[in-house]
């Protein structure tokens, strides 16, 4: 700039012509740039649209081969056909290599078949069959097992005593009316006593009463004598009823009490007098045994001989076994799905291959406010007795009616994605991938709602085996790999 500024003050006709050249070479410049940018960029247009036109070529291609198999597989994949219906029809399907598709050991992974070396059969893939499965939808749920309260009892004395014998023990079957224990108790003795006395008193009644009414009759006596006689007698048997009546609270059985009476009367009736009765009295015994309610086991027992037990006092439990309850809880939103009566399958860690049946026969009346449950109960058989009251349970409730389906083990049905499916025998060593729908699970068997009919042969086992190998088209095998 000082330069240009220096001509044009000093010399500037040469300014004007320094100024000429300088613009004459600055106007070839961004010309000669734009050419070769231009030629650049024409180049590179014609280099990439050639590499997207093969790239849109070869993915058309591998569109087409994979829409042509895979249209192909899925179509025998979700076939019904019979495993020889199938087999037919493969071999009559050609693949690429210009073979039967299922002979083709690059292509048959393509629709679904693997074949398998015979010396697996039998040993690692086993054949088998769908079974008739009656399985509802299922509400599983954990609950505890408990006894039936029903049939459940904590034998206590109705007044206190001292233990003088115990005749069973933890874990012993009772009967109804087996004896359990014997006790000593000063209280029922002196409560047996006085009623033989009102027991004998009553028969001096009935004789002084007899006496004065036949006498009254002959007008020998007054009748002050009579009436006196009679409430005496009236007297006798109110008191003897209400010594009977606590003998009774106190665990006393009326033909026991009864029998203790006829015992007394059968002493010569002319000498029952107060001297006979006190002699009764001295043979009258103040032990007492308590016994079983019902049939059932002893599943506690506190009480040692010699022992002091009050009234009600715990001495020993018994329940039966054959009969319990498995409570669980239900959430609110569940609740409409339980009715009374609905089947339920039990099983404990215990026997965990064992379904143990029962119903529902209570549900709750009320929500606990902390968890939102309603309490519901099942009543199961235990004639096996291997339920134990305490045990956690795993509870299976079939909330609508069960329909036949068919029934295969949970190891027979493979998972790919989201799609679940098991094998098929076609013909000579030939299997075929088919997919299915699932239905309810339980105890290690799952139903099929769909894809598979009654009886129809099916891997049982050894399916992932068979799986592995129609995996192999994913990892790069088959056709589409090479």
């Amino acid at each position: 700039m000082n330069y240009c500024i220096y001509l044009r003050m000093h010399n500037p006709r040469k300014t004007i012509i320094l100024w000429g050249i300088i613009l004459f070479f600055i106007s070839f410049l961004p010309v000669t740039d734009t050419f070769a940018q231009r030629e650049d960029e024409h180049a590179c247009e014609k280099s990439c649209g050639e590499k997207d036109e093969h790239i849109r070529e070869q993915t058309n291609k591998d569109e087409n081969n994979h829409d042509h198999s895979t249209s192909a597989g899925e179509n025998f994949l979700n076939s019904t056909d019979s495993g020889h219906e199938l087999y037919e029809k493969l071999l009559k399907k050609e693949c690429e290599h210009d073979v039967s598709i299922i002979k083709c050991d690059e292509c048959r992974y393509e629709v679904g078949v693997v074949k398998v070396d015979p010396s697996l059969l039998d040993e690692i893939v086993i054949i088998g069959k769908g079974m008739p499965m009656d399985i509802g939808i299922t509400h599983e749920a954990t609950g505890e097992v408990g006894p039936n309260q029903d049939r459940f009892v904590i034998v206590s004395p109705r007044i206190s005593g001292v233990v003088k014998e115990v005749f069973v023990d933890w874990g012993d079957q009772v009967k109804e009316g087996q004896k359990l224990a014997l006790l000593d108790s000063i209280e029922l003795g002196e409560a047996r006593a006085d009623y033989l006395k009102a027991a004998a008193m009553l028969k001096l009644a009935e004789k002084n009463y007899s006496r004065e009414k036949e006498l009254y009759g002959k007008n020998i006596t007054s009748g002050k004598h009579f009436f006196d006689a009679e409430n005496a007698h009236e007297q006798s048997h109110i008191e003897l009823n209400a010594l009977m009546e606590k003998l009774l609270l106190m665990g006393q059985e009326e033909g026991s009490i009864r029998q203790m009476q006829e015992k007394l009367l059968l002493m010569d009736q002319e000498e029952v007098d107060i001297k006979h009765t006190a002699k009764a009295e001295k043979h009258v015994s103040s032990l007492f045994t308590l016994t079983a309610p019902f049939d059932g086991t002893v599943i506690d027992k506190k009480v040692a001989v010699g022992e002091l037990k009050n009234a009600f006092d715990p001495m020993l439990t018994i329940a039966d076994l054959t009969q319990l309850w498995v409570w669980f809880d239900v959430y609110e939103k569940d609740i409409p799905k339980v009715r009374m009566g609905n089947k339920a399958m039990v099983s404990v860690a215990s026997y965990p291959e064992e379904q143990f049946e029962g119903n529902v026969t209570y549900i709750g009346n009320t929500i606990d406010e902390k968890t939102r449950t309603v309490k519901v109960r099942i009543e199961v058989a235990n004639h096996h007795e291997k339920l134990k009251p305490g045990m956690f349970a795993r509870v299976l409730l079939q909330v609508d009616d069960a329909k036949s389906a068919v029934g295969l083990p949970e190891e027979a049905v493979q998972v790919d994605g989201q799609e679940r499916f098991v094998f098929v025998p076609l013909k000579d060593g030939y299997f075929i991938r088919r997919n299915v729908i699932l239905g309810t699970r339980l105890n290690g068997y799952v139903k099929v709602v769909s894809g598979l009919e009654e009886n129809d042969p099916v891997v049982v086992k050894g399916g992932f085996l068979l799986k592995s190998e129609t995996m192999k088209e994913k990892f790069g095998e088959g056709c589409g790999g090479h």
